[in-house]
């Protein structure tokens, strides 16, 4: 009976045995398949800019796996390159690349500040007039948008801009790029009016009862060097010569 009991015992253990070393070589087998790698992509950025894509901070990623890299510059600085970590960026030297994530890396995107570059706006006068600004040389940042006027003197009328860029307006003020250095000339000419078409019945009647020039002939406006001929008492021929508004007789 005793001896019964004992095998009895001895199949059950052998038996637990069995169960115990198989879910032993079960779980080392789970244990053998590792999870898939996971690596942390850090990105800063100096001063003039900052990184947009995937943004500054730590982020993860699966090996293997490729991360977007985006850097933007501020006003007044450009993009110089990445630092850090590199190997594996496509192109280190553009501010728009790729990473590809195969071990921890920390990346840093380097900015500079851009020079202003000046160009040089002389400004001439071309008759008789003003502008603003004023007659010369003035001196502007690049892009400057610079508003330009031309102020006629007395007696003159403006009639265009032109310079470096060929005729630029006819308006008297207009805006000019500062994308180069530029040349600009006001040009004015002398106002004029038509003769007056009753200059003959004008003159003629005070004239031939006068015997001399009427006293309000010089409300008459001539375009500057034209002569007029009017007939008068026979044997007279009166020709008045126009020079700004101021008439000389001959006879």
């Amino acid at each position: 009976m005793k001896a019964t009991l004992g095998a009895r015992a001895y199949r059950r253990i052998a038996r637990f045995s069995i169960f115990l070393i198989t879910a032993a070589l079960v779980a080392a087998m789970v244990g053998c398949v590792s999870s898939p790698a996971e690596y942390d992509l850090t990105a800063s950025s100096t001063e003039g800019g900052q990184v947009s894509s995937p943004g500054e901070g730590t982020f993860t990623y699966g090996d293997g796996e490729v991360v977007k890299l985006v850097a933007v510059a501020e006003n007044g600085y450009r993009f110089a390159n990445w630092a850090g970590d590199v190997s594996t960026i496509a192109d280190p030297s553009a501010a728009a690349t790729t990473i590809t994530m195969n071990d921890n890396c920390s990346v840093t995107a380097n900015f500079y500040e851009n020079p202003l570059t000046y160009y040089t706006l002389t400004v001439e006068v071309n008759g008789n007039g003003s502008t603003s600004p004023s007659a010369g040389q003035h001196t502007y940042a690049a892009g400057t948008v610079v508003s330009i006027t031309a102020v006629p003197a007395s007696g003159y009328q403006f009639v265009n801009w032109t310079g470096s860029m060929g005729t630029v307006a006819i308006a008297a003020t207009t805006t000019v790029t500062m994308n180069a250095d530029h040349f600009m000339m006001a040009n004015f000419k002398e106002e004029v009016t038509s003769p007056d078409p009753n200059f003959d019945a004008t003159i003629r009647g005070p004239i031939d009862k006068e015997g001399g020039l009427p006293s309000d002939l010089q409300r008459h406006n001539f375009f500057s060097g034209t002569t007029l001929t009017s007939p008068t008492s026979p044997g007279w021929n009166i020709a008045l010569t126009c020079t700004t508004s101021i008439f000389i007789l001959t006879t």
